[in-house]
């Protein structure tokens, strides 16, 4: 999938290779951070109307989220899937071109009218697919139907009804809640796959070494939504240069600010132990699978103590996956 960036002053209109304005284009419109069940049944009803039509499956996104600019959100600095996470997985959905927006000021002063004339109908868009609470344009003042009135009825829109799971509406707020409690396997339902932090292995103090427990200390790359501090029981994939998995491993995470050595007020840190992993680390990508809350953190009066619950985390975790490989 090719990604193109569109702004309120370069408009270019780009389209695969081998595909043709004529060709026309079924378009998903939305944020969609998290990529979740909701989300995925907007851009599969886009992929199979492009399918049944002969268009080109596409979205058009926005970065970073408008409520960001707007100021309407302190909490969305943090993103349930980074730009570069966003459009693996749309191209996983059939997506075959990806149009992003950058949202800024200026663009978010541009009219409903004039973003379907400027962005959308030059794109030679035959179709359009939205979530049930689609908004656009200044103010928010555009919805499915705005896109069917200034689209002239020369583009078809579908609105897609939300979905529900445990009688709940899947969102991303919902899945936020989810990994503020701690709940991965919630979370992991609502988004339809497990919830994973990428990032690249830092230099740390080389503490957990002389511990006895070498961990691998992961600077996340992008904005993730960190979820409760806390120690967990992880996958963990070493990725290649193109992202690929070299290597999946088990073992333990502790997300968190280390009282137990650090003063109050420290940078938070991702701690990953791997079991049965002998080797180096640092410089290498590794994408975090959570998979289970073990415990809040916490202050040790001892490093005793500490070690003492690190045995217990791993033997903790060893015994989930041990359960979990018998399935």
């Amino acid at each position: 999938m090719e990604r193109y960036d569109l702004s309120i002053a370069n408009i270019t209109g780009q389209l695969p290779e081998g595909a043709s304005k004529e060709q026309g284009i079924s378009l998903a419109i939305g944020f969609f951070d998290g990529v979740h069940l909701g989300h995925q049944e907007v851009v599969r009803q886009a992929v199979s109307l492009a399918r049944q039509q002969g268009l080109v499956p596409a979205v058009m996104t926005f970065d970073p989220h408008p409520r960001v600019v707007l100021g309407h959100g302190s909490q969305y600095q943090t993103v349930l899937t980074p730009l570069a996470d966003k459009l693996e997985l749309l191209a996983d959905l059939g997506v075959e071109a990806a149009y992003v927006i950058h949202f800024d000021h200026d663009f978010s002063e541009v009219t409903a009218e004039k973003f379907i004339k400027s962005f959308i109908s030059p794109l030679g868009v035959k179709a359009t697919t939205v979530g049930f609470d689609f908004s656009f344009g200044h103010r928010g003042e555009g919805n499915a139907d705005t896109l069917r009135l200034y689209g002239n009825g020369e583009i078809h829109v579908q609105v897609i009804s939300p979905v529900f799971l445990e009688g709940d509406k899947v969102s991303s707020t919902r899945i936020r809640d989810r990994l503020a409690d701690g709940e991965c396997h919630d979370a992991s339902l609502l988004l339809g796959r497990p919830y994973v932090i990428k990032g690249t292995v830092v230099h740390g103090d080389a503490r957990g070494r002389l511990l006895g427990f070498p961990t691998a200390n992961l600077e996340p790359e992008q904005p993730y939504v960190i979820p409760r501090l806390g120690v967990y029981a992880i996958y963990v994939d070493v990725l290649d240069d193109e992202g690929f998995s070299e290597g999946r491993y088990t073992g333990v995470l502790n997300s968190g600010f280390r009282p137990t050595f650090d003063a109050p007020g420290g940078a938070l840190k991702l701690e990953a132990h791997l079991f049965d992993f002998d080797g180096d680390l640092y410089g290498r990508q590794l994408a975090l699978t959570l998979d289970t809350f073990l415990r809040a953190e916490k202050k040790f009066e001892s490093i005793d103590q500490l070690v003492q619950q690190i045995s217990s985390d791993s033997a903790q975790a060893k015994e989930i996956f041990s359960v979990r490989s018998e399935d």
